[in-house]
């Protein structure tokens, strides 16, 4: 890993000092949306609307690939969703996603009890990110979200009016989706039972009945000079509600890169409200409120990992400014290797982190040019910057090393 270790460059140093400090000082700098309007943390309990992208890294996969050729391998899934309803309560926000509970602390800092690796930071504007590590397979995976969290009030929120079972038809296919609006909150699936290629999400209503939702899921691979791919595809819904009248959905599908740029035909669904008799209870889709609650308790039914075989700098990380820090752990019998791999976790997510500084819209966008313009910076930062591992602990019970890295702005 040594040839990770150099100077990183003037340009790219400024920039990232330029978005962190506005970030370190109340987050100036950083588009407000219209809905928040005063200060985030800390953070009440209620709903909130989560836009996030989730970014899935193979990081054992590219570690081998690299010990083994000498080549640099890219893998990673990014999924970006609009439009998701949570629920924050009890120091904890649950995402229904992903089915992860997130605590949220007054000062905004996050962690999770189902997955200790989980660390991240809720700031005053609604802007977040946090980062894991997760096994898939036996391979170790880097994820790394970041989004932003608005507040969901009533006032927000579409009125008792628009409440009701709503069943609607593809005009086209002719497939149904049978649909709840409860509170303010549009829950929904496929008559059929067919699998939607995805978990579909509660939105919300606004107050004039309109609401929208979507996803894009963009795939990087690359293995060295010889091959290269880069796609992404994905769908946007929208609708209206018009109380006593009805309702319509319009979804568009798309694909981009590898040769497979299109947009396809809109379709739309539309309907009207049906009586709750219609259907038996269990074909109805769940309320949010429902959804949360049986997400929650399944979650704590699981049994957590224990905190006392994590030494304390891992559970908590220091602070400090004009730096980053970031931990790697990995499971592995042998020593040097298992902190080889941890090292490379750590050495990601702080490359994770510096992007989260320096992205801006023109590069950051779901096609082809803007996802390859996205990795070529995070591959310079990690090539170029200037970190080191300040502590190491290997665990011979759970045959785990941890690491702590830390990289200066400097």
């Amino acid at each position: 890993m040594k040839n990770f270790k150099h100077t990183f460059s003037a340009i790219l140093t400024a920039a990232v000092l330029a978005a962190l400090s506005c970030a370190s000082s109340g987050d100036a700098g950083i588009k407000m949306t219209a809905e928040i309007s005063q200060a985030l943390l800390p953070i009440k309990a209620g709903w909130y609307r989560y836009d996030f992208e989730r970014t899935f890294k193979g990081i054992e996969e590219e570690y081998n690939f690299f010990m083994n050729s000498g080549m640099k391998m890219v893998q990673e899934h990014t999924r970006k969703y609009s439009g998701v309803v949570c629920r924050f309560e009890d120091g904890v926000l649950y995402d229904p996603v992903t089915g992860i509970e997130l605590l949220i602390d007054d000062d905004g800092r996050i962690s999770c009890a189902e997955n200790i690796s989980i660390k991240g930071a809720l700031k005053n504007n609604g802007r977040f990110f946090w980062s894991g590590l997760e096994e898939e397979q036996k391979r170790l995976n880097l994820i790394f979200v970041k989004g932003t969290l608005t507040p969901l009030p009533s006032s927000a929120r579409g009125g008792p009016g628009f409440d009701g079972i709503y069943r609607m038809a593809d005009t086209g296919t002719g497939r149904e989706i049978l649909a709840r609006i409860d509170d303010g909150f549009y829950t929904w699936h496929f008559v059929d039972g067919k699998d939607a290629g995805f978990t579909p999400w509660p939105t919300p209503i606004r107050p004039d009945g309109s609401f929208s939702f979507g996803m894009d899921q963009i795939t990087v691979m690359e293995m060295g000079e010889f091959s290269s791919a880069n796609f992404s595809t994905g769908f946007s819904m929208k609708g209206v509600v018009i109380p006593g009248q009805g309702i319509s959905v319009e979804e568009i599908s798309r694909s981009t890169g590898m040769g497979l740029d299109q947009g396809d035909v809109p379709q739309i669904y539309a309907g009207a409200a049906i009586r709750w008799g219609q259907y038996p209870n269990e074909a109805i889709p769940d309320s949010v409120e429902k959804l949360v609650r049986t997400g929650r308790a399944a979650i704590k039914a699981e049994p957590k990992p224990n905190p006392e075989k994590y030494p304390s700098w891992y559970l908590r990380p220091p602070v400090k400014p004009g730096f980053i820090y970031a931990v790697g752990e990995t499971t592995f019998d042998v020593q040097d290797l298992a902190f080889s791999i941890a090292e490379a976790a750590a050495a990601a997510n702080i490359a994770e982190i510096f992007w989260v500084g320096i992205e801006s819209s023109t590069i950051d966008k779901p096609s082809g040019a803007g996802t390859v313009t996205k990795e070529n910076i995070k591959n310079e930062t990690l090539q170029r910057m200037n970190y080191r591992i300040i502590e190491r602990f290997y665990n011979d019970e759970t045959r785990t090393a941890f690491v702590l890295a830390e990289a200066s702005l400097d």
